[in-house]
């Protein structure tokens, strides 16, 4: 090998480490992360994948994710059974093993291999606030990059495989539902450009089974085909014009203060526009049906979650697409020029706190900075969120450390502002609901009284605490309380209880349906 190959060689582990290094040192736990850690404890402990013990509730919205931290944690548990912190050192390995997978596979087997290319496909990455934020973060991101980029690069191999390509989009909806819209045009195309459609059609299906199982298992044992989360951030009253503006604000703030995940989005439709390809362009469909999705739903109040995932697949897209060295020195240099003047990048933006004391971490559409809001006590600034996001004196403990909390019975109900660290500080034995309605069923079908993006407050209705307190339906209006009854039926009767079972189709099938309508119409006069 020459020395030029030698040097070229070279400089996908140097931008690859570069990459790591800067998710090593922003690293950080979200409190929506938290979440799904007391699911994991409940699970593990035998109480169910609920949100409180033994109440069959997902008030998490990516199963696979929480089971592979789920499977991390119980290993761990094996081997240092009285490790701290444990759940939060099980997250950071999987955030931080899949994102760096992801950029590896990005930079070998889907970008072009001479230098721009390669700078083109990690830098837009590292550089981006959103993306390095979200690399870890405790959610479900990692997964989803990564899942994503397997799927890219099997898409654009030479011979597409359509089983493997549906299992991989079935792993997409286990881990995040609207992720699939990234994928599903490129499953269209597959199926388009093929002369065997009925058997293609039977090689999709046989890649979806693991999602069909889920579904299955979901209406089951929780009683519904769509997490409780879903219900409380999509059924919430609110005018689709409001969600619409708040969604167009979510570009604005990316715009305003992470610029460069817009350009390589931006990039890479102008790449093809340029210089068009066929099954690149179908990878360009679904990153613009997620991003009419992002509108539809209102963006979210975590700025540039929803926008890691459509950069991952625009940077795919350049980085083996764009041509001639001088549009590809224009794009990088706008990238280096972004990363190196936004005092929001990764390069330095964990230490910004630190000497901007006015430094805003929202916005005025409640979009905010969370990395920022969590990484540090009093907004100090650190390595990473070890320290000071660790529940040392709270963490339940793994199932063999022996110091784990037994559930014992419910011995309160506390009503959370939000749920996340304080609602797992109050261990097995206290029942959580949140005014927010993630882990409540009854509260994520009423509509919501107030709202700012992702969080949509609902108001308790007359006797429900009492109900939740006591244990017997105290709710006051006749046909919210009949509606309660079948739905807590649901949710906390005998699992394999024939009459259950009905109960589930009637509800799905909407035959409660009134009784909410009633009692809705009541309120309102």
């Amino acid at each position: 090998m020459t020395d030029a190959r030698k040097e070229t060689a070279i400089i996908p582990y140097a931008l690859l480490a570069l990459y790591a290094l800067l998710i090593l040192r922003n690293a950080w736990i979200s409190d929506d992360a938290i979440i799904t850690f007391r699911a994991v404890e409940n699970f593990l402990s035998g109480y169910g994948p609920g949100y409180n013990p033994f109440v069959r509730v997902q008030a998490f919205t990516h199963p696979l994710w929480m089971s592979l931290i789920a499977l991390v944690y119980f290993i761990g548990g094996l081997f240092l059974p009285s490790l701290p912190n444990a759940l939060f050192y099980a997250t950071f390995f999987l955030s931080i093993a899949f994102s760096v997978l992801t950029v590896f596979i990005l930079l070998t087997r889907v970008s072009r291999p001479d230098v721009l290319s390669l700078s083109l496909a990690a830098l837009p990455l590292s550089l981006s606030n959103g993306f390095i934020d979200f690399s870890t973060s405790g959610l479900e991101n990692p997964l989803t990059h990564f899942l994503l980029i397997v799927f890219i690069a099997s898409f654009l191999s030479g011979k597409s495989n359509p089983a493997r390509l549906a299992l991989i989009s079935s792993l997409i909806l286990l881990n995040r539902m609207d992720a699939f819209l990234m994928t599903a045009p490129a499953l269209l195309y597959v199926l388009w450009a093929s002369n065997e459609r009925k058997k293609i059609l039977g090689q999709m299906f046989a890649g979806f089974l693991p999602f069909l199982a889920w579904e299955i298992f979901s209406l089951f044992y929780f009683g519904f085909l769509f997490p409780n989360t879903a219900y409380a951030k999509l059924n919430t009253g609110v005018p689709h014009s409001a969600l619409i503006q708040q969604g167009l604000d979510y570009f604005l703030n990316a715009l305003n203060w992470d610029a460069i995940t817009l350009f390589g989005i931006l990039l890479a439709g102008l790449s093809l526009y340029a210089s068009p390809d066929r099954k690149r362009l179908f990878l360009f469909i679904g990153v613009a049906l997620y991003l009419l999705y992002i509108v539809w739903i209102g963006g979210d109040f975590f700025a540039g979650r929803f926008l890691s995932a459509p950069l991952l697949v625009s940077t795919a897209i350049v980085s083996g697409h764009l041509e001639g060295r001088q549009a590809q020195g224009i794009a990088l240099s706008v990238v280096v020029l972004f990363g190196a003047f936004s005092i929001r990048s990764p390069l330095w933006s964990s230490n910004m706190v630190a000497y901007l004391p006015a430094y805003p971490i929202s916005d005025r559409n409640a979009i905010s900075d969370q990395r920022l809001e969590y990484f540090g006590n009093e907004r100090k600034g650190q390595f990473n969120s070890f320290v000071e996001n660790g529940f040392r004196e709270f963490e339940w403990g793994s199932p063999f450390a022996g110091n784990q909390w037994r559930f014992t019975g419910f011995e309160e109900v506390y009503v959370a502002e939000a749920l996340g660290k304080p609602a797992y500080k109050k261990g097995p034995n206290t029942y959580v609901i949140d005014y927010y309605a993630l882990s409540d069923p009854l509260l994520a079908r009423l509509p919501a009284s107030e709202w700012e993006i992702g969080h949509f407050r609902r108001d308790l209705p007359e006797g429900y605490l009492e109900t939740l307190q006591t244990g017997g339906n105290k709710i006051t209006d006749p046909n919210l309380s009949r509606y309660y009854d079948k739905l807590n039926y649901i949710i906390s009767g005998p699992l394999w209880n024939w009459d259950r079972i009905v109960e589930i189709w009637r509800f799905n099938a909407g035959q409660y349906d009134p009784l909410l309508e009633k009692y809705l119409e009541s309120v309102s006069h």
